[in-house]
């Protein structure tokens, strides 16, 4: 149910970045939308029974996404796909010994100069929704300070309403909604391709 929502919540999102720039409540309501992401790449990581496989499949979707994505928001930075790839990579090398949380650790500060959506702010996001379970105050508090301090390096306050989906990531829904084991993977690039295209039949 958490990824069906982040899907939903996404194409909300990106609709408003393609058909109207203007209205920031198709902005705001996509704040929610990363967050749910970075809690499943946290739970990928945690679950996945061959992590090489998973990571592998995120940056396949990555490369794939890459040209559709500069064609839907022309823009030439990598599109967030890479970033969850670099902070499941982080979250699994830090879980590994103290050694791995060295060079975890050197790759977070690395994806500050990562030419990518999210960067910095996203790899930091999912490696502390990586204690949801075992550290939770440790997860939200440590959410709450990274929005102001991404609020204060790049002036988005707008990204600090995301610290608002925190309850709902880890939420146990009534009602769920299972989705097919790939879908996510294709539904990114897919649902780009049709905003491409509808936005080539108004224009």
């Amino acid at each position: 149910m958490t990824a069906a929502l982040g899907a939903l919540l996404m194409i909300i999102d990106h609709v408003g970045v393609v058909f109207f720039p203007g209205q920031m409540g198709f902005r705001l309501i996509g704040r929610f939308s990363f967050p749910l992401f970075a809690f499943g790449i946290a739970q990928g990581v945690t679950y996945t029974s061959c992590f090489p496989k998973y990571l592998f499949r995120i940056l396949l979707a990555a490369v794939i996404s890459q040209p559709i994505y500069r064609m839907t928001f022309y823009i030439n930075s990598l599109n967030p796909l890479f970033t969850l790839a670099l902070g499941a990579l982080v979250l699994r090398l830090f879980r590994m010994g103290q050694k791995q949380q060295i060079i975890a650790l050197v790759l977070l500060v690395f994806s500050v100069w990562l030419k990518s959506s999210y960067s910095w702010y996203g790899v930091a996001t999912i490696f502390l929704y990586g204690f949801y379970y075992c550290a939770r105050e440790f997860s939200f508090y440590g959410q709450l300070a990274l929005q102001m301090i991404y609020g204060l390096a790049t002036g988005a306050w707008i990204q600090s309403f995301s610290i608002c989906a925190f309850p709902f990531a880890g939420r146990i829904w009534k009602k769920q909604i299972l989705l097919p084991r790939y879908f996510l993977y294709i539904f990114y690039p897919l649902h780009l391709l049709i905003l491409i295209g509808i936005r080539e039949m108004i224009y």
